[in-house]
């Protein structure tokens, strides 16, 4: 597999600094984080999500409104702009 890589003057430099090549030092750096696919968020973490959501929803009215009543009190201000 071939990757084109447009690099900036900066990062060259930090190789070159290092004395070995770019690809040397690009190789070393993707060593040191290596990329996996299972670093995604795990289950624990989105039902505490989920769980976080459900638990805000219940502080949160609209104080015996109904949506459509939102919807007229804003269609006025929405026709000014």
């Amino acid at each position: 597999m071939k990757v084109r890589v447009n690099v900036s003057d900066r990062l060259a430099a930090k190789a070159q600094a290092r004395g070995v090549s770019l690809e040397m030092y690009v190789k070393e750096i993707l060593d040191q984080q290596p990329i996996s696919a299972d670093q995604g968020p795990s289950k624990g973490s989105v039902s505490e999500a989920i769980d976080r959501i459900r638990e805000l929803r219940k502080k949160n009215s609209l104080g015996g409104l109904r949506p459509k009543d939102l919807i007229h009190e804003i269609s006025p201000l929405a026709s000014s702009f």
